[in-house]
């Protein structure tokens, strides 16, 4: 027996996809696309590194730094490499090569700042290049603010260590260094950049959550979580746009039975978990294709696309055997009457439901627990109902 809560929990899987199931879907999207793109810059570092690596093997002065540090990061590259494919966790993976890198980029600044006599701009252009590839990866892992400290502090890091290395040496000059100053200037405008980038980004994503999550309030009933009455509009629109191209659709109204005297007799909080129940049940007995929704008190509206008049009853009358074979945890059998109408020329959204709506109330007359069709007589006005026919299936309960 499933609690209320979990029964609530359970409920927005079956109606509109809520705002956080579009949001978890776009984080999985998400992350299948970095992990991609992350094995595809690796398909590519991995041989400049080894490349640059082997070239400087055969210099008479090699750059210690490429010397010692490179093989290293080639290592890092290969262990990310074999990491992401097997489909190990991304976040170990991103923190791994952000902290790697990290890493790098300040011990090649410090080298810099520490070789003598060597000219600082040759030996931490680079550095910057690498601070803005590192930028980009923090933007994608963490968040806004977090990745503009993180990008803030090293920069600011590689910027002093060079000019904290000139002023040791007594060359200190901003004219002396122009070039130097070009290249860390042009690095943060980059990186100021690319923080307005992705607060813009965080921001849209913000406010898109946020229309969504108005959205999925303005159009699924609280209790259910189930589509409401104006979210069943457009999917009985599109029925009626598709008989109008040749195929077939069709509705079933669903009312419960003697729903009244469950809330007199149990209490209105029991009232409620059968509605709940009864969403789940539906739901779990249609088509993926198939939308239903709480159409109003305890009447429930199914839509049937592609379904003509005998198809719609089959499933009509399977539900309702359905419901009255499904005894609810604490009020017992409840049965159902439902009424069916497939749509015909001319009808529009009140014509086809208000249809629907006698074929219900028939079935309620004629003693409920059953399922009754309406028909449109072939001399009916559009606009005009015609009395239902055809009861089909029934049995009266008291």
């Amino acid at each position: 027996m499933t609690t209320q809560s979990e029964r609530r929990q359970r409920l927005p899987l079956m109606a509109l996809t809520s705002p956080e199931q579009g949001q978890d879907t776009a984080v999985s999207w998400s992350q299948i696309l970095r992990r991609r793109v992350y094995l595809g810059a690796l398909a590519f570092g991995i041989p400049v590194v080894l490349l640059v690596w082997l070239m400087q093997l055969g210099q008479p002065d090699p750059d210690l730094y490429i010397l010692y540090a490179y093989p290293l990061l080639l290592l890092m590259c290969i262990w990310s490499t074999g990491w992401l494919m097997r489909g190990r966790s991304l976040r170990v993976a991103e923190q791994v090569v952000f902290t790697c890198n990290v890493t790098a980029v300040l011990a090649q600044s410090l080298f810099t700042a520490l070789k003598p006599d060597a000219a600082i701009l040759d030996l931490s252009s680079s550095t910057y290049w690498m601070l803005v590839a590192l930028s980009i990866l923090a933007f994608l892992m963490f968040s806004t603010r977090r990745a503009g400290v993180l990008t803030a502090i090293t920069y600011l890091l590689c910027v002093a260590l060079p000019w904290a290395a000139l002023l040791d040496r007594g060359e200190g000059s901003l004219a002396a260094n122009s070039s130097l100053l070009r290249v860390q200037l042009t690095c943060g405008a980059i990186l100021v950049l690319l923080f307005g980038l992705a607060w813009y980004r965080a921001r849209f994503l913000q406010e898109r959550h946020e229309r969504l999550t108005l959205f999925h309030l303005a159009h699924t009933d609280p209790l259910t979580g189930l589509p409401n009455r104006r979210a069943l509009y457009p999917a009985v629109e599109a029925l009626l746009a598709a008989m109008a191209q040749g195929t077939s659709g069709s509705v079933i109204l669903l009312d419960l039975d003697h729903f009244k005297r469950i809330n007199d007799t149990y209490g209105h909080n029991i009232g409620d978990d059968v509605l709940m129940d009864t969403a789940l049940l539906l739901r779990s007995a249609l088509r993926d294709g198939d939308t239903v929704g709480r159409w109003g008190g305890e009447e429930f509206l199914i839509t049937l696309p592609e379904t003509d008049a005998l198809g719609a009853t089959i499933v009509a009358e399977r539900l309702r055997r359905l419901m009255s074979s499904t005894p609810q945890p604490l009020a017992g059998q409840v049965t159902a009457s439902l009424g069916v109408a497939t749509c015909e020329s001319g009808d529009d959204l009140r014509v086809l439901t208000a249809r629907a709506d006698a074929a219900m109330y028939e079935a309620k007359q004629l003693g409920r627990n059953r399922v009754v069709v309406a028909q449109r007589s072939a001399f009916a006005e559009p606009g005009t109902l015609s009395p239902p026919t055809l009861t089909l299936w029934g049995e009266e309960v008291g």
